[in-house]
């Protein structure tokens, strides 16, 4: 995967960028997990560097979770994190970062620790500060936290197709005889819905015999 994000942290705004930023425990305290975990989407290279020697120092299973999420970002631009994940799951799938969400998928004994999703919250706010509506303390969900992946676009990056204006069949020449429509008939009112098109969008709103519909693609 290409490390085009090696530049995350430099361009987050400030207000975001201070959500990354653990307080220093008291003197001779030593730092609980969620403080280290924090300390991993830090800024500063070697505040992250100490923070990821000492989570596998301590052998936290719990942190494998979040390590998988940073993998994919590879905010510390070396074998570090691979390596890290190698020594607490006795795994070798070195940056191969979609191997080692299908393994975690496949296990049900390698739980996040308890504030991890307010920890991945602030992680995709470094990407969008919007995504924090969607993943934070207490949010209620079905599906494994560790599963809910980035899609690669900010929010609403990708807009929906909303009340498009349509052409009769025999005057879309721009489309093939074989090509791939999502077709739908609401009260004798035919729609097609080229692939082309909703490749683009993802989503249509429209209404189709005066029905209001949403067509998911």
């Amino acid at each position: 995967m290409a490390r085009w994000i090696y530049g995350l942290l430099a361009w987050v705004p400030p207000a975001c960028l201070a959500l990354s930023l653990a307080p220093a425990p008291a003197s001779g305290a030593e730092p609980t997990l969620d403080l280290l975990m924090s300390r991993l989407l830090h800024p500063d290279t070697v505040t992250r560097e100490a923070a990821l020697r000492e989570v596998v120092r301590r052998g936290a299973r719990t942190a494998v979770p979040g390590l998988i999420d940073i993998l994919r970002f590879d905010l510390f631009l070396d074998s570090s994190v691979a390596n890290a994940l190698a020594a607490l799951t006795g795994q070798a799938f070195g940056h191969d970062w979609r191997r080692w969400v299908e393994w975690l998928a496949e296990r049900d004994d390698w739980r996040p620790h308890p504030a991890y999703a307010e920890w991945k919250g602030d992680l995709f706010k470094l990407i969008d500060p919007a995504f924090g509506e969607f993943i934070h303390a207490g949010v209620k969900h079905r599906a494994r936290l560790e599963e809910i992946q980035w899609g690669g676009v900010r929010k609403d990056g990708i807009p929906a197709l909303t009340n498009p204006r349509h052409v009769p069949a025999r005057a879309a020449t721009y489309l093939t005889p074989d090509e791939l429509v999502l077709g739908l008939v609401v009260r004798g009112d035919a729609r097609a819905y080229p692939l082309r098109i909703m490749d683009w969008h993802e989503m249509a709103n429209d209404v189709v015999g005066g029905v209001p519909l949403s067509i998911a693609y």
